[in-house]
């Protein structure tokens, strides 16, 4: 029901965004955003009104203002300094303007990311493998664990897209796949794999040659219902048992490795 309601409230101030250049931050705005995120009700409306000056005077809008504190209540009470200290933070991070705008709107939560060392160096390392600046943002706004995650299970998963699937950068940052794990993603690719649904590209082929295959993002993004009846043209049941049976597979050449580990290890 609360998430029904927030979608609402974001609804109407996207309304009346388009009636007005900008939207003021009125009572009524206020009263929706308490009813959104009720833990609101507890701040008085000095620190409404300090917040809300501090963020559009770095150019944030009162729309893309009450959804961030409606989607992370503790920023409201923040002092303005540390807002700002973020703000620049994740401003350096040379997204673009409307872009980084865009990124916290939809992720407050990015906001609760204060070292701004440590986020450099993250930003820093997904472009090492994502190439721009604009391919980092893209690869956030899908997948925003992704400013958090290990980078051991995040370089699992680049290898076995671009080494195994032999799939590229542009087609990678569009999918929402560093959000999945990299089991489901194996069993995604294997099952189309395995009735002949997948074919990598040559690794001489022209990236700009079509493929038949399906795209990245139709293969993971999607729900296993569409999954398994879109893209794959099997029933649900079908892929429910593939799932299991793989898994099983997995585990079984999991204990495999360890195995031969533990005889090296004897040998030694």
């Amino acid at each position: 029901m609360l998430n029904a309601f927030r979608r609402s409230f974001s609804r109407n101030l996207s309304s009346q965004a388009k009636k007005k250049t900008e939207v003021t931050l009125t009572d009524d705005l206020i009263g929706q955003a308490i009813e959104a995120e009720p833990s609101l009700s507890k701040i008085s409306k000095d620190f409404w009104e300090r917040c809300h000056e501090t963020f559009q005077n770095h150019g944030i809008a009162t729309e893309s203002f009450l959804r961030i504190v409606t989607g992370n209540p503790p920023v409201l009470t923040r002092h303005p300094k540390q807002i700002v200290h973020v703000l620049e933070n994740w401003r350096s991070c040379q997204f673009g303007e409307y872009s980084f705008h865009l990124l916290i709107t939809k992720y407050p939560e990015f906001l609760d990311v204060t070292d701004g060392s440590y986020l450099i160096q993250r930003v820093t390392y997904l472009k090492e493998l994502a190439c721009t600046n604009k391919n980092v943002w893209k690869l956030l706004m899908n997948s925003p664990g992704l400013i958090k995650e290990n980078s051991a299970a995040i370089e699992d998963r680049y290898q076995y897209l671009t080494s195994v699937m032999r799939l590229d950068v542009p087609e990678i940052v569009k999918s929402e796949v560093f959000s999945k794990s990299l089991e489901v993603l194996k069993t995604r690719h294997m099952f189309l794999d395995r009735l002949g649904l997948f074919k990598p590209r040559s690794i001489r082929a022209d990236p700009d040659e079509p493929t038949k295959n399906h795209r990245l993002y139709q293969i993971v993004d999607s729900s296993d219902k569409s999954f398994a009846t879109k893209i794959a043209r099997v029933t649900l049941f079908e892929w429910e048992t593939f799932q299991d049976l793989y898994r099983k597979e997995l585990r079984e050449a999991e204990e495999e490795m360890d195995g031969d580990d533990d005889d090296e290890s004897d040998e030694e």
